[in-house]
């Protein structure tokens, strides 16, 4: 009922109105371009009722919201808000700002792209919805596309498209608690503490892990203090410590279902994290890899997740796989290259520290692909480089050894003969499978270990 009025009010505004700006009462919009193709920034500002929380839609032909987020009006009433133009099928898109009878309405016209642009599969298939990337801290994401919400940048989630249960767009949330529980004993709550939410809910598990990314001040910090995150487990009625990375004045976690997070650093009184850190991990008992899991979780290279799992039969991206890297071989960068697709990424800081030891060179076309799951000869490349590991390499027995890149064989003879990665009983490497994290970790103990 609602977008049928909301297809009515626009089709009315559009005859008085000019085609890409059109106004209501108490409210107007306004669009910084007519039309755009996929990927293109478009900008939707206009004046409200003063801090007003003013709702922005896109809507494409057949009804389904495209885009959606909230802006706030300022003291004069003005509001904005930018989204990059998702991939819809060529056509008008109607750009709705307001509630209720306060609506302003627009067309945006979406065009194809200078490679041809998105297809659609057939005629009168419906649009794929856009990811998402607001900083009001509330939107609408839909699981096939994911997308980025942040708190005015203090505190945010990634998701990753396929992250979110369902197929319908949900409500993300980011807020800051009035009241938080109080911080353990010894630690101090770094700002604010923050609760995220889907729906409303705040016990939302995900398919897949998510990155939260908050902000600290690095001068409230005592020398060599190092912050973490903490995640309130109201099960037991304790903040957990699940670490995080650090750069600058940011840290970053995975994490895999929501609850309260703050950042919190220890009184100068405690011992040092790995002395004072001890998470159980319950899905580890018994596992081949537990021991190596327990050692290089200890060194603070690897966490967890906050539900007290680690998954270690599960993939590792090849960004998460940088990051372990630096963190257990203490790698500094020294001016490291940022590529094409990591500019924005929460692990462009370790991307880079291993771009500029070497350690990696991305692809041809300039991308690294960070969240892309690493296989297990790239895995082999990157340890021996960081271990710094040579060696004359043996020629290679495994059963599938062709199926070796001609730019890992080296590396995969080094790492196999030395001990640092193993083969499978049936005498295969699998140089092109996806790693996984207890073998990861697994490898890069042993690397540790050989130096």
């Amino acid at each position: 009922m609602y977008r049928k009025i909301v297809t009515i009010a626009a089709a009315l505004l559009f005859v008085l109105c000019p085609s890409w700006l059109a106004m209501a009462a108490g409210a107007d919009l306004s669009l910084s371009a007519g039309s755009a193709a996929a990927g293109d920034a478009v900008t939707v500002s206009g004046t409200a009722a003063p801090g007003a929380l003013v709702p922005v839609k896109v809507v494409d032909g057949d009804g389904h919201i495209v885009f959606y987020a909230e802006a706030a009006a300022d003291a004069g009433g003005g509001y904005s808000c930018s989204f990059a133009m998702p991939e819809v099928n060529p056509g008008a898109l109607t750009v709705v700002a307001g509630s209720g009878s306060d609506v302003a309405s627009g067309t945006l016209t979406a065009t194809q792209s200078g490679g041809g642009g998105h297809s659609s599969g057939g005629s009168g298939g419906s649009s794929s919805p856009g990811a998402v990337h607001d900083t009001t801290g509330k939107a609408y994401v839909y699981p096939s596309a994911g997308g980025t919400v942040s708190l005015g940048g203090r505190a945010g989630v990634v998701i990753p498209a396929g992250a979110l249960q369902g197929s319908s767009a949900v409500r993300v949330a980011v807020q800051e608690v009035d009241s938080p529980p109080a911080a353990p004993a010894g630690f101090m709550v770094q700002g604010t503490a923050y609760r995220l939410t889907v729906d409303g809910q705040d016990h939302y598990n995900f398919n897949r892990p998510v990155t939260l990314t908050f902000t600290f001040d690095p001068s409230s910090l005592a020398p060599g203090e190092e912050p973490a995150v903490f995640y309130y487990d109201e099960g037991s009625g304790q903040w957990v410590n699940i670490g995080g990375a650090v750069s600058g004045n940011t840290i970053t976690v995975t994490v895999d279902h929501f609850t309260q997070y703050a950042v919190m650093t220890a009184q100068e009184s405690l011992p040092a994290p790995e002395e004072k850190l001890s998470v159980t991990l319950k899905d580890i008992s018994g596992h081949w890899a537990e021991a190596n899991i327990k050692k290089l979780v200890a060194l603070g290279a690897i966490s967890g997740y906050p539900d007290g799992t680690f998954i270690p039969d599960s993939t590792i991206t090849r960004a998460e796989f940088a990051a372990v890297l630096v963190k257990a071989f203490h790698l500094e960068a020294k001016g490291g290259k940022v590529f094409s697709d990591t500019a924005n990424h929460w692990a462009k800081d370790f991307i880079a520290a291993v771009a500029s030891l070497g350690i990696v060179s991305g692809y041809p076309d300039g991308n690294f692909g960070p969240d892309e799951f690493i296989t297990r000869e790239q895995m082999a490349v990157m340890t021996v480089k960081a271990a710094g590991l040579a060696g004359t390499a043996p020629e290679l027995t495994f059963t599938d050894t062709r199926d070796i890149s001609d730019w890992a064989l080296e590396a995969v003879a080094v790492s196999t003969d030395s001990g640092i990665m193993k083969g499978y009983p049936d005498n295969t490497v699998r140089p092109g499978g996806s790693a996984t994290r207890a073998e990861a970790v697994t490898v890069i103990l042993n690397a540790l270990s050989s130096k």
